[in-house]
């Protein structure tokens, strides 16, 4: 077994374990939590204390371990010029989901690896910053980078999917397997984009600029149109074309997200040979955004983003991502 190999299969084990806690925290938490925050008769004096993301924390990370948490949310990195920032969804988790999620997340810090700038060089980077608010008023923070170690992975990973979930819930039951796309003639991402309910998610606000971050789908992606196309440039040709249902979808949609190497140009010789992808992730409202991978081209990865969608370069495709793609067909 390569190197390769050896990393990804821990990854899959960590993320199944990521994703399994999620979907229970999610099922177990979320119509109480909904009803919490539904209930009030207007007292200001039972207010609930500010969620937003703030300047600075006041508490050290070790109070996640030690107090309540009352608030978990992603919050834009202190370096607000960062380039290597991983998309994640808006949103916090308040109520009674929010202190078992906490306790989740301070769980995946024992023996978590410290990255060098050597070792984080050779990977995909992903930084992110998550804020959990305590029950004493004060907020601490967890920083990772998905490209790091398989913890952050699944740490970035834990927070995310239980934002989706939450999200999925709160848009009602999902609908039937959209029909097939209609794969487009051209190698683009502008073609195959549609708005369902839950696209306003994807909508950047004036009082939180989150387009470097905005996630590729609003909620997990309950299917995956794969079109494939050989030869290169404007000769391209369709040669195949499948559709893959949950959860090989959502595993495209969250490899898309922290299994590219962000931001990433490279230049290689032509190779008209490889196959180049469509891929069109939708959700249970019908609202589905695209990304295309090019291996003519050293594998860069476009995607439609936000709402409305802006064609937008991520980087460059890992081989986890392609094979992901390129195995989803029957």
């Amino acid at each position: 077994m390569d190197d390769e190999a050896r990393d990804r299969a821990p990854t899959r084990r960590w993320l199944g374990a990521a994703l399994a806690v999620a979907l229970v925290l999610a099922g177990a938490f979320a119509l109480p939590r909904l009803m919490a925050d539904d209930d009030g008769d207007g007292d200001d004096s039972s207010a609930e204390p500010s969620t937003d993301c703030v300047a600075r924390t006041d508490a050290p990370t070790s109070e996640i371990g030690e107090q309540e948490a009352t608030w978990v949310r992603f919050c834009p990195l202190a370096d607000e010029g960062a380039a290597l920032r991983v998309r994640h969804p808006q949103g916090v988790i308040t109520g009674d989901l929010a202190p078992a999620l906490a306790a989740t997340l301070w769980e995946t810090q024992v023996d978590r690896p410290v990255c060098g700038v050597d070792e984080a060089s050779l990977r995909p980077t992903g930084l992110f910053r998550i804020e959990v608010g305590l029950v004493d008023g004060r907020v601490a923070e967890l920083t990772g980078d998905t490209g790091c170690s398989t913890r952050d992975t699944v740490l970035f990973s834990q927070l995310e999917t239980t934002l989706l979930m939450d999200a999925a819930g709160a848009s009602g039951p999902p609908g039937p397997l959209p029909d097939p796309v209609t794969c487009p003639a051209r190698f683009t991402t502008t073609e195959t984009n549609h708005d369902g309910s839950s696209a306003g998610l994807l909508a950047e606000t004036a009082e939180s600029h989150w387009q470097s971050t905005v996630p590729l789908l609003p909620l997990p992606a309950t299917a995956a149109d794969v079109c494939v196309y050989s030869g290169a440039g404007q000769r391209r040709e369709l040669v195949g074309q499948w559709q893959a249902g949950s959860p090989v979808s959502e595993s495209i949609r969250a490899s898309a997200t922290t299994a590219v190497h962000l931001g990433a140009m490279t230049d290689c010789p032509l190779d008209p040979a490889a196959p180049s992808y469509v891929v069109v992730l939708t959700d249970a409202t019908g609202t589905a955004r695209t990304l295309t991978i090019d291996l003519t081209q050293c594998g860069p990865v476009q995607a439609a983003i936000g709402t409305p969608p802006v064609d937008t370069h991520l980087g460059l495709a890992t081989q986890e991502l392609i094979r992901l793609v390129a195995r989803s067909g029957p």
